[in-house]
This record gives structure tokens, sequence and C-alpha cells, in this order.
């Protein structure tokens, strides 16, 4: 009683799963418009399938995908795109600003983005809450394509009490763009990094939900002046009930469109391998060497974030697969002397621990060194060492 609820979507809303990706995400629309999204920041996997395909979810969706820091490349507005929305609720003006993360023409298929930029967000974000604020708005939220993470050792939700009262460290884009912005913003959802986050950095609230619809970050902006509280629930499935019947209806529908393809049996799979938290892992290892084997190459490398889920044990279906690695990407071949490989594997290991998988070389590494100095040794299978002038 007495409240004004919205509900925001921090980007990357159709890519993951064979009923949205075999549908180009047109699958997704009518579940976002049964649950009352307001709004939704531009995320760069809105960019999977091209701007073609992104521009037609945005015409289907009843809501604004909203991208204030994209312009073209002579910074001109892009005329498809929108910069920010005002939702009115019992009365009450809420001004919405979305932005996208400006490191989205690395994130993405740099084809899939020719012709635009992706602005710094600070000035984006002061200027547009500026302007809601002529244009009526009583108070001012972003959703934000951004990431970030928080101490994971302690529960992370500064309105349960206990010892998530205590300071909690959070680091990542999002909060160094709240310690930035000099107008006044109540709020911001973010994205990005699939990570638990209710916290409150420079008087604004900050949450995000993790991902697949796992968690539920809210946030409070009392309206008479007091401080927004950030709070995050946990969406357990098995407990949470039957959906809605509009709903499973319309989740069996995206299903039963696709399953003649998704149910196709590919392969049984005797140890289940799950995607670890750490950064090495079975799993990564299998998808480098089916690349090398693929390929008939001497290495193979796979990145861990195009790592999206794990590989249960029994039969595999092509689904099964698909939701591993969704995003259709292309495998190439490139072929390189020696001296050239050298470099590319010293960066593999040049930060923290290597978040990427390798096959058909053992790469050695001191972790007291910095930087591509850390690299001690690269060994070809069989024991071989690199040679600068061969081709590999």
């Amino acid at each position: 009683p007495g409240c004004v609820s919205i509900l925001l979507d921090g980007g990357d809303e159709f890519q993951g799963t064979p009923a949205s990706n075999l549908t180009y995400g047109r699958s997704v629309v009518p579940i976002m418009r049964e649950l009352g999204v307001a709004a939704s920041a531009l995320g760069n996997h809105e960019f999977d399938w091209g701007v073609d395909t992104l521009r037609a979810r945005m015409r289907e969706t009843p809501y604004a995908i909203l991208g204030a820091n994209v312009r073209t490349t002579d910074g001109r507005r892009v005329p498809w795109l929108r910069d920010d929305t005002l939702v009115v609720r019992q009365g009450l003006r809420i001004g919405i600003v979305g932005v996208a993360d400006p490191a989205t023409p690395r994130t993405t298929r740099a084809l899939n983005v020719a012709g635009l930029r992706f602005d710094p967000l600070p000035p984006v974000i002061d200027a547009r809450a500026r302007a809601l604020r002529a244009r009526g708005a009583d108070v001012v939220v972003v959703t934000a394509h951004l990431g970030g993470y928080c101490d994971r050792d302690r529960d992370n939700d500064p309105g349960s009490g206990g010892a998530s009262a205590a300071p909690v460290a959070c680091t990542g884009e999002v909060f160094d763009l709240a310690r930035a912005l000099t107008e006044p913003v109540s709020a911001i959802v973010s994205g990005h990094s699939h990570s638990k986050v209710a916290t409150v950095v420079n008087g604004i609230a900050i949450t995000q939900g993790r991902s697949s619809g796992r968690g539920l970050g809210i946030i409070d902006v009392p309206l008479d002046g007091g401080a927004p509280t950030a709070s995050f629930r946990e969406v357990i499935a098995d407990s949470a009930g039957p959906a809605p019947a509009r709903v499973a209806a319309l989740v069996r529908r995206a299903v039963d469109d696709v399953r003649a393809t998704i149910e196709r049996p590919v392969a049984d799979v005797a140890d289940a391998m799950p995607r670890e938290p750490d950064e090495q892992y079975a799993l990564g290892n299998l998808i480098a060497d089916s690349q090398r084997w693929a390929t008939r190459s001497d290495i193979a490398v796979m990145n861990n974030g195009g790592i999206r889920t794990g590989l249960a044990a029994g039969p595999a279906t092509f689904g099964a697969l698909l939701e591993i690695q969704p995003f259709g990407n292309t495998l190439y071949v490139l072929s390189v002397r020696g001296r050239d490989l050298k470099p590319y594997l010293a960066r593999l290991v040049s930060r923290n621990r290597p978040r990427w998988h390798v096959s058909g070389v053992a790469l050695a590494f001191d972790s007291t060194r910095t930087g591509d100095d850390r690299l001690v040794s690269a060994t070809l299978d069989g024991g071989r060492a690199l040679e600068d002038d061969r081709v590999y």
C-alpha cells in the first residue's frame, strides 16, 4: 500500500536458450509483455543477430529498449533508438534513462555495430536526468547494461540486518558510474555480469538479479527525501508455485515450436561436466579439444565467457549443447609463426588466473610476475618447444 512499482530489465533479454535463439528472440517478447516490463537497457547481446533483427524486436515490444549513449560514428542520434522514457504510474512521473555498455564494440561482433559508437556514460546520464526533470519527472532511475561484483562471502543484502549490515566491498563499472554522477539519480538497475548485487553507492541504490530469471533486485525509493534501499531475492522455481496460466501457455508454445530440433539426440555423456566457478574445468577442455579436432589444428583456445552452462550426464540433445554455446560463433583457423604466437599465449596468462581453455599446448606461468612476463614456457603436445620460424 502506498507504493508505485515498475519492473525494469538490465539488458540481454533475448539470448541464451534454444526456444529464444531459434526464433531470434521473438518468443521472448510476449512473456516480457505479460510481465509488464516498463523499460530495458540495450545489452551487447541485443546485437547478436544484427541491427535489422534488433529493430524488429524493438518494434514488437510495448516498452522502450533504451540506449542513451549510442550514437552514429559522426555523433548524430540513432533515429530508431530512444534515450529515455517517462512512465506515469498512479500519477507519479518516473523518468527512466537506459544506457549500453561502452565496451559493446569489443564484446559483440564488430560488423553488427558498424556505424555506431558507444559514448562514456556519466555525462550522458546527467544530461538525460536534467532533461527528464524538465519534462516533469518526479524521480529519475537508470537501467544500465553494466557489470559489477560485490563481496561473495556475505549475503549482499543491506536490508536484512546481521552480518550483511557490514560494509559490502563492491567493484566494477556500475559502481564507478554511480560515483561519477552529479545529477540526482535514485537507482540503477544493472546487468551484464550476471551477479548478485544489492547495495547503495553515492546515495544511489544499485541492483542486479543474476541471469535467467534466477533473482530479483528490489529497490525502494522513498519520495519524502529518505535514502533509497536495495535488497535481493532468490527466485527458486521449485518453491515458486505454478506459473500463471497465460505465462505457462506462452512458454509451452515457444518450446513446442522448436521441440523437434532441440530434442534431437547427439551423444551419451558418461559423467556430468559442470561449468565450474574455477577458471579451469573439464567442459572447457572438452570444447577446446573439440575445436582442435574439428579443424585439425596444432592449438585451440576457448574463452570461458562463451561457455554459458554445464553438460549433464546422460543423453545429450542438440538443445542442451546449444545452451552451452548459444551464440552461433564462427570457428576460425589462423596460420601463425611461432614468434608471433608466443606473445598471444603470454597474454592468455597475463591477468590473475587464466579465463581461457587451451588444447595442444601446456602453458606454465609464474603468478608472482605481472603482465606478459608471467609466461614461463609454452610446450606443445609431445613435449616439443615452439619454434620461432615454424608456422602453426
